[in-house]
């Protein structure tokens, strides 16, 4: 069985979420991802590189198979 998974930077209402470890068929889409925002009390940045910084050494740890990829949420 594949891993199939992906760390997501988010970018929603101007803020920039990091989202690690999610199934690329089945959380990696737009309404999966702002519904995971809006029910949550999740940790924001407001710089695109630091997410992204923040994605990439998640990356190292977890070795996802997709890597990290951006996602603008409207």
């Amino acid at each position: 069985m594949s891993r199939d998974n992906v760390i997501a930077v988010a970018k929603y209402k101007y803020k920039y979420y990091v989202l690690p470890n999610l199934n690329m068929e089945n959380q990696f889409n737009i309404d999966y991802i702002k519904q995971m925002l809006d029910s949550k009390n999740c940790k924001f940045t407001r710089d695109r590189g630091k997410a992204l910084i923040i994605g990439h050494n998640i990356q190292k740890k977890i070795n996802t198979e997709y890597g990290v990829n951006e996602k603008n949420i409207y």
